[in-house]
């Protein structure tokens, strides 16, 4: 390809029930839905007033078709879909994890990547989402042989109450 790829675009999901999943990544997630959806679909960007969709919801067809499996390690397809969030700041991952678990999000699992710092939950689908803070990288200098050595947990971290000032 002589044009190099810059970034993801957007991210189609065929949904078992769109009004659960439209609010779901609105209400959890903070996407904004855009005008011009209606019927069988939505389209939801980043932003309010952003008309350049990061996300399309689908409805399915046959509600009971085969989904994903919170284990995919045995299926072909793909594993989980990440979505970064906009600080370098361990407490604005913090302040997620505490939403996603006031909004009743299933999470599946933490992890420190060395490069980021990732939660893993899961949508009314489950479909696996990460979302992500990445570090600086003076933070993982000492492990530029294999940045993503790493796999370990930080729940603890998380659910840690804030310090008092």
């Amino acid at each position: 390809m002589e044009t190099p790829i810059k970034a993801t675009g957007r991210l189609s999901l065929r949904v078992r029930d769109l009004a659960r999943s439209r609010e779901f990544y609105r209400d959890v997630l903070g996407f904004a839905e855009i005008e011009g959806g209606g019927g069988d679909r939505a389209y939801l960007s980043v932003a309010p007033g952003d008309d350049r969709p990061a996300l399309i919801l689908i409805q399915a067809g046959d509600r009971d078709a085969p989904g994903p499996a919170v284990d995919p390690d045995p299926l072909i397809g793909m594993e989980h879909f990440a979505f970064e969030i906009d600080s370098e700041d361990f407490s604005a991952l913090k302040a997620a994890y505490r939403h996603l678990k006031a909004k009743g999000a299933e999470i599946h699992h933490t992890v420190d990547h060395r490069v980021t710092y990732s939660i893993y939950f899961l949508d009314p689908d489950r479909n696996l989402i990460e979302v992500y803070i990445n570090r600086p990288p003076a933070e993982y200098e000492g492990h530029r042989d294999n940045p993503y050595g790493s796999f370990e947990s930080l729940e603890a971290r998380l659910a840690a109450p804030e310090p008092v000032e």
